[in-house]
């Protein structure tokens, strides 16, 4: 059989054509957002646009769905593209290899791209990217906090507004509201109390200062899927994680994404 004969009994040959003609933004290759790409591009969606600087670590490769000895030193938009054409060698891929700013979120945006996936860990970055797809009136989806978690069955989809439970997107709430945000776009988000991060101090057993790029570190009041958030060597908290969680949102977003595909398929 070929590769897509399966999901052509799933969705039919015009929902696979819908598939493959979309572009899809994805800002974020950490544990969510790769599991996300790379759900997608099994589905069959044809045109993809990524951001993410980071490279893939030793100590991502307990999530990252690409995450192997034989890509760690690689760029994670790298990984990402070598894994996808493996699968598809015609899947389209554009790739920014550059940190996610808040404040060049305006240039950083797609304009092109059919659906947005927000995969992104730094909080400033997050709500800038959701402050501009909303502004925008683009139609998108966001992953919240999974990292600390065990309970894969906890994750939820739902409105941004009806989230409880997860403090990452609780600040993300408080922010949007100071900046007169109001869209509603779904997000998924757990409601299982995380585990507390650790100091990297601790972590190592060692007396050195270990810079946050690669360590998988966030502010110590955030928590979100266990990526490295700034290249600016500050000392962060280190978040704790597994496979579970961060994959299983990735599905979840990439699910919704490929309905929405289908559903204007449908209607058109």
């Amino acid at each position: 059989m070929g590769l897509f004969e399966r999901t052509d009994i799933l969705v039919g040959q015009a929902g696979r054509q819908a598939l493959q003609q979309a572009r899809i933004a994805i800002y974020g290759l950490g544990g969510v957002g790769a599991a996300c790409a790379m759900d997608l591009v099994r589905m069959g969606v044809g045109h993809f646009y990524v951001v993410d600087f980071d490279l893939v670590e030793e100590s991502n490769l307990n999530r990252l769905y690409f995450g192997y000895l034989s890509t760690v030193g690689k760029p994670k938009a790298d990984a990402f593209a070598d894994f996808a054409r493996d699968i598809n060698p015609d899947v389209e891929i554009t790739a920014r290899k550059l940190f996610f700013s808040g404040e060049e979120a305006a240039s950083i945006v797609d304009d092109t791209a059919d659906l947005h996936a927000d995969c992104i860990d730094s909080l400033n970055a997050k709500v800038c990217l959701l402050e501009e797809l909303s502004r925008r009136k683009a139609l998108f989806i966001a992953s919240m906090g999974t990292a600390g978690r065990m309970q894969p069955e906890r994750l939820r989809l739902g409105s941004i507004w009806e989230t409880r439970g997860c403090p990452l997107a609780k600040s993300v709430r408080t922010r949007l509201r100071k900046r007169e945000i109001t869209a509603d776009f779904p997000v998924v988000w757990s409601d299982e109390p995380p585990v507390k991060p650790i100091d990297p101090v601790l972590l190592r057993g060692k007396s050195q200062v270990f810079p946050a790029v690669g360590l998988g570190i966030l502010d110590s009041v955030e928590e979100d899927g266990g990526e490295p958030c700034t290249p600016s060597g500050r000392v962060r908290m280190v978040q704790g994680s597994g496979p579970f969680v961060p994959q299983a949102a990735g599905h979840i977003m990439a699910s919704w994404i490929a309905r929405q595909i289908l559903e204007k398929a449908r209607r058109s």
